[in-house]
């Protein structure tokens, strides 16, 4: 990258909201697993890291995820964050709102370190940008109407001020969970 380039992109990155790019001074995040979902029956237990991202949600893996939504009927909710990005640590903290966390327990919970999961840069419809949260019906498909609705660029953008928990409703509303026999 030429001083020139460099310094646009300094300057863009200035008047960005979400974060872009990847610094070169990370450190490296743990990564782990707690076990192994049961596709046939809700599992209250996480299986996938929580990345800081509440404790009390059962976080899975984005392949998991996709089908443990199937599976259940369920509308799947995608965090994309890094672990260095500032607005990803702020947003970290609406993750142990009551009401999230009550709303989590009818969707399928996948949260994704796109530096650690690169999968995850495929999930970006306006953008690579952190963090960024995206829906899923139960089939797969990423549902564009459920975004921030204060956002025209970066529609999948939040901040903690952001009523995260509404949207989430609304993607049940929009895609009531299958009744499991």
């Amino acid at each position: 990258m030429t001083p020139v380039h460099r310094t646009a992109a300094v300057a863009l990155a200035l008047f960005l909201p979400a974060c872009e790019g990847k610094p070169s001074n990370r450190v490296g995040a743990t990564a782990g697993t707690a076990g192994t979902a049961d596709a046939t029956a809700p599992s209250r237990q996480a299986t996938a890291p929580a990345h800081g991202y509440g404790d009390k949600i059962a976080w899975r893996g984005l392949e998991e995820g996709f089908k443990e939504a199937a599976a259940l009927g369920r509308p799947m909710m995608l965090v994309v964050h890094a672990g260095w990005c500032p607005r990803c640590k702020e947003l970290k903290q609406r993750f142990f709102d009551p009401a999230i966390v009550e709303a989590s327990d009818q969707l399928i919970m996948v949260n994704l370190d796109q530096d650690e999961t690169p999968e995850a840069l495929r999930h970006g419809p306006d953008g690579q940008y952190i963090p960024r949260v995206l829906f899923f019906d139960a089939k797969g498909q990423l549902d564009a109407d459920l975004s921030n609705p204060s956002r025209g660029k970066f529609k999948y953008f939040y901040t903690p001020k952001d009523d995260l928990a509404a949207i989430m409703q609304q993607a049940l509303e929009r895609h009531p969970p299958a009744a499991h026999l």
